[in-house]
């Protein structure tokens, strides 16, 4: 009995001696020998992983909070965790994010696993095929299709002036973000299938399914670095979906739709409904069936119809507030955009949106303040990257499949190049091209995001729209329709 136990205890004590010394091993060969440690950065980021660990999981996604102190203390390169770097410098960008014909980038398989979507073309690894899933939804979204889409994204538009018209007569507080995400979904879902949600017409404005969307989004960071959570969550029967609480039941749900509607349009003998949808183009492409499993479509769509809603709604929401909060330069826009369209309760036109400068600017400006996506924009090279940091004079080499990236919200606010970085100024894009360098508000290289186009015209429609049509609410008589600005957005 005694041998037994003494036996017990000295096979924990070795595997715990055995454990220990791995982990001492593995942290003195992460800070002395790795490839990486060269590059200045936190002790504890190098170290491990729980370091971004506390700061995304723990904090709710704040890392990127950290790494701006980081790019502070250390300068533009950082190792920010034990394999992956991070740049701020907008002079680098074009070297990280290269043209497809200069040098292939691939992305990390943990995108796909944090998205939970790893079937979706932007979490693709691979780069050629990238490239070939992409190269089939490249058409839908490029200025020429997307100008096609002009009558319905107006159509769209005067649904929401309805909504607040109506809101205007009842005395109704209308929230906005809601009522831009119900506008971006119904418009990008429409494209999809030829059918959509009709959250204009909900009174909610579909807000338990966007709960559910910010659900998601929120155990990205679980995701990310514990997949097996994530591939759970994939697998886990209806039934428990449904039972698990009433966001997870949205979610599940209208999962369900997009596969229906997946099915509707491989079985459709409407030919207009198979040429003017997007998964009817993809569903008749030269891609290999593997690739047209309604699995991978439904994650195809998921990151679509996701990528489309919140940021465009984000976009629009965070405009209305640095515009109402900056009454000289919303009259500036509003003249420009009267120039245009004398008519207040007109609709603007593609083509009267096109030559406005300032307007344009300010749609630019809202981004660079206020990007839609916050995360880093990871790529790995499979051939080496060097970078020469000409603030300390060194030079670094990273290796073939390491990770780096950038993030849209720190680099938007280099002092280098943008002078006041915190303030809304719009006539600075006007006056200075060369600003656009620095900008990365869609991501850059052949993974940018592909519904720039249709997103810029989104936003400007209708944000054109609701400015020349209302005036913030003053104390005007006979103004029956309050604008009220808030730090956390606007209703």
């Amino acid at each position: 009995m005694y041998q037994a136990d003494d036996f017990k205890l000295k096979a924990v004590s070795f595997a715990g001696t055995v454990v220990l010394g791995y982990a001492f091993c593995l942290g003195l060969y992460r800070l002395t020998l790795h490839p990486l440690s060269k590059v200045p950065g936190p002790r504890l980021a190098a170290l491990t992983s729980w370091y971004e660990i506390y700061y995304d999981v723990w904090l709710g996604g704040q890392y990127f909070r950290s790494i701006a102190r980081m790019h502070k203390k250390y300068g533009p390169v950082v190792r920010i965790s034990p394999n992956e770097v991070h740049f701020n410098d907008p002079d680098f960008i074009d070297v990280l994010y290269p043209g497809a014909a200069e040098r292939k980038t691939n992305r990390p398989v943990m995108v796909g696993k944090r998205s939970g979507t790893p079937d979706s073309m932007t979490a693709t690894e691979d780069h050629d095929m990238h490239r070939r899933r992409r190269a089939v939804l490249n058409p839908f979204f490029s200025v020429a299709r997307v100008r096609k889409l002009e009558p319905v994204i107006r159509q769209h538009a005067d649904k929401v002036l309805h909504r607040l018209e109506q809101a205007s007569i009842s005395g109704e507080p209308m929230e906005m973000n809601p009522l831009f995400k119900a506008y971006a979904s119904d418009i990008i879902v429409q494209y999809a299938f030829g059918d959509c949600f009709h959250f204009l017409y909900d009174p909610q404005c579909g807000k338990p399914y966007f709960k559910a969307v910010d659900m998601f989004f929120a155990l990205n960071h679980v995701f990310g670095h514990w997949p097996w959570i994530g591939f759970l969550v994939r697998i886990a029967p209806g039934w428990v979906m449904r039972n698990f609480g009433p966001s997870l039941r949205e979610m599940w749900e209208k999962k369900l739709w997009w596969i229906t509607k997946v099915r509707e349009v491989r079985n459709s003998n409407d030919p207009d409904r198979v040429k003017s949808t997007i998964f009817g183009g993809v569903l008749n492409s030269t891609l290999p069936d593997e690739d047209k499993t309604d699995l991978r479509l439904a994650n195809e769509t998921q990151l679509v119809v996701f990528a489309g809603e919140g940021t465009t709604a984000h976009t629009l929401t965070a405009a209305m507030f640095e515009l109402y909060s900056h009454p000289t330069i919303l009259a500036t826009a509003k003249s420009e955009l009267i120039s245009a369209n004398p008519h207040p309760t007109a609709i603007p036109t593609f083509a009267q949106l096109d030559g406005l400068a300032f307007f344009n600017a300010v749609v630019t400006k809202t981004i660079r303040l206020h990007p839609g996506v916050v995360n880093r924009q990871w790529r790995y090279s499979p051939e080496p990257i060097v970078y020469r940091d000409a603030q300390r004079g060194a030079e670094y080499v990273i290796p073939a499949g390491v990770t780096y990236g950038m993030t849209p919200t720190i680099l938007h606010r280099t002092a280098e190049v943008f002078t006041d970085p915190g303030a809304f100024g719009p006539q600075r894009w006007v006056e200075n091209a060369k600003l656009s360098r620095a900008f990365m508000g869609f991501s850059r290289g052949p993974r940018g995001c592909i519904g720039i186009n249709l997103a810029r015209r989104e936003i400007s429609v209708l944000l054109a729209s609701l400015l020349r049509k209302y005036e913030l609410y003053a104390g005007q008589e006979g103004c029956t329709f309050e604008v009220l600005s808030q730090h956390e957005g606007v209703k």
